[in-house]
């Protein structure tokens, strides 16, 4: 039953979905049923029903937990460009994830609204968590930077991403991976059409970055950017780093970077709560029986079933 209830606790643990853990419940399965089966039919008289009443409620929460384990869907992280929306088929709803600013990325307060089809809705800030039946939703913070490019005279440049879903989007989320000088690193690539200028931005956080002193981005965290034409050719100037919350310019481009954290959402399933509460209520219903018996009062001992008596013997 505690295995069951940490599906609640830390439903995006991706155990719940193996197989070894559905085998675990289905041994204390067949345990409980055992248990009541002999405390029933043994000579434990009124206590051996109890016993068998507590068991049939501990089986109906397993039962849950074995449901929501294989039958439920694997846990999913969705993450989308702010101002877009993600269907949630699975939930019947939609997720909104909102506009952010620089200082919104910087801050990683943005909340994520789900809109159900009855109508109602629910925001979930950083790290909160809410349930829809047999399913978890909650936000993880996500690595985010918010890139802002001007030309040479000043004016503000369009940001595309031609290989993301949301392709007019300044925020890059840096889903590859990169080695450089034997560390992996979060790297993200996007397009400047007005100058037919291709860039890819990798990030190094405070630590990585506490080895480049001669670059001035120590103890920031900061983006490289190399920046290349449209026939791969790397420009006079091409590479860079700009500290999050400063301005640099690399390859004839003035680049401010905001680097912070944006919601992902997290989807998991869960038993259903209306098993988990009815089991749970017999469980503590039926072990509450056992020792408490009204106007028969005695030695605690003697109000437990006798196969459960290990070590009491007769003097």
């Amino acid at each position: 039953m505690a295995l069951v209830l940490a599906q609640d606790a830390v439903p995006s643990w991706a155990g719940f979905h193996t197989w070894q853990y559905a085998a675990a419940l289905a041994i204390a399965a067949i345990a409980a049923v055992g248990y009541a089966l002999g405390a029933r039919s043994g000579n434990d008289g009124e206590a051996g029903v109890r016993i068998a009443f507590a068991m049939l409620g501990a089986v109906v929460v397993i039962a849950a937990g074995i449901a929501s384990g294989l039958l439920g869907p694997d846990t999913e992280t969705v993450l989308r460009a702010p101002g877009t929306v993600a269907p949630l088929p699975d939930v019947g709803a939609a997720g909104f994830f909102p506009l952010a600013d620089p200082a919104a990325i910087a801050r990683g307060d943005a909340r994520v609204e789900i809109r159900r089809r009855d109508g109602s809705s629910v925001e979930l800030g950083p790290g909160e968590r809410r349930f829809v039946g047999t399913t978890a939703l909650e936000t993880a913070p996500q690595l985010a930077a918010y890139v802002e490019a001007r030309d040479p005279t000043g004016a503000r440049l369009t940001i595309t991403q031609p290989t993301n879903a949301a392709f007019l989007s300044p925020v890059l989320f840096f889903p590859e991976r990169i080695t450089v000088s034997g560390k992996t690193m979060p790297i993200d690539s996007f397009a400047i059409p007005a100058l037919h200028r291709h860039a890819k931005g990798i990030y190094f956080s405070k630590a990585a970055a506490a080895v480049l002193r001669e670059h001035g981005i120590a103890n920031h965290q900061a983006v490289l950017f190399v920046v290349d034409d449209d026939d791969g050719h790397l420009l006079p100037g091409s590479i860079g780093f700009v500290p999050s919350g400063g301005e640099a310019t690399v390859g004839g481009i003035r680049f401010r970077v905001s680097v912070g954290t944006y919601p992902a959402l997290v989807i998991s399933s869960v038993p259903a709560p209306l098993a988990l509460w009815l089991g749970g209520a017999v469980f503590a219903l039926g072990i509450a029986a056992v020792f408490v018996r009204p106007g028969r009062p005695g030695n605690l001992a003697a109000r437990i079933p006798s196969r459960s008596r290990i070590g009491i013997r007769r003097s």
